[in-house]
């Protein structure tokens, strides 16, 4: 199981780990949210929808609808709120189809019913830090889904200091104003400058 935690400063930086995630998925996975009222699964939902060419715009809370579905041009989103199902035949009943070729389902509250999913799902944990951040923990099954969340989501370097920075972060990619003041510093005192004349192979090189 890969396991993945990013902290997110605001809920605009949520959703732009949820449609990071979601470029990544394919038709037929299953996302399992967790966390309390309030913690942002919705606005996560949301970044999955962009991600899925949907429009996010339109993306709320199914409460009282158990299940919202939004066409995409990637892939359909249906969006589950399974807090008052009580049953697997329920959902059927609602017309939720887990594993179904064309959607990705995202889930609220799964664990109300954990035998109606399938095996292999993508979880996700929000848990609020203050009003605004969220600490996002996702684990996906080794494989090569795994591999790829992995390259999109996990810490790279600061340019300037090398400490690790996560690519939700504010200042991404730096870690800092500081460092991003001190990086504009170098490329104005020419520290970044070319030191030899630019040969035919460069170019060569660059569009390979």
């Amino acid at each position: 199981m890969g396991t993945f935690v990013i902290d997110t400063p605001s809920p605009e930086a949520t959703e732009r780990v949820g449609r990071a995630l979601a470029m990544e998925l394919q038709p037929g996975d299953c996302v399992l949210l967790h966390g309390d009222l309030g913690a942002g699964k919705t606005c996560f939902v949301r970044g999955l929808a962009a991600g899925l060419g949907c429009d996010a715009t339109t993306v709320h809370s199914p409460t009282f609808t158990v299940m919202s579905r939004y066409p995409g041009s990637l892939a359909n989103l249906v969006h589950v709120d399974a807090y008052r199902v009580g049953s697997a035949e329920e959902l059927r009943d609602a017309g939720v189809e887990p594993g179904a070729p064309d959607t990705v389902l995202a889930v609220e509250w799964p664990e109300r019913v954990p035998e109606a999913w399938p095996a292999g799902p993508i979880e996700v944990r929000i848990t609020p830090v203050d009003t605004s951040a969220r600490s996002i923990e996702i684990r996906v099954a080794q494989g090569t889904l795994s591999e790829r969340v992995g390259a999109t989501l996990c810490a790279k370097p600061c340019p300037s200091c090398r400490v690790a920075v996560g690519p939700f972060d504010t200042d991404w990619p730096f870690c800092s104003p500081r460092c991003r003041a001190a990086d504009l510093g170098r490329w104005f005192s020419g520290q970044y400058q070319i030191t030899r004349p630019i040969e035919s192979r460069d170019l060569e090189e660059g569009t390979e």
